[in-house]
């Protein structure tokens, strides 16, 4: 999925993010099951590129933390706007 822009995501999500990405277990594409979390990390062209694959919530493609920048509500995002 396109990544949001730092500008749309709250700092502290970001922050944890960040902290979250420093942890990731690295999968390639076919280590990916349903249980891990399928948030890209890099760059696709070259050979830094890898998906997050900490467990995933249930329900959900991504970890804890990749849901709280994947799916906001749109408030949230109405108010950074203004």
């Amino acid at each position: 999925p396109p990544q949001p822009s730092a500008n749309e995501i709250s700092p502290e999500a970001l922050a944890n993010v960040r902290e979250v990405e420093k942890g990731a277990k690295k999968l390639t594409l076919m280590e990916l099951t349903e249980r891990t979390c399928k948030w890209p990390i890099g760059d696709p062209a070259t050979d830094e590129f890898w998906f997050c694959g900490l467990p995933s919530v249930a329900g959900k493609p991504y970890c804890e933390a990749h849901v709280s920048v994947a799916f906001q509500p749109m408030q949230a995002r109405r108010d950074r706007r203004r």
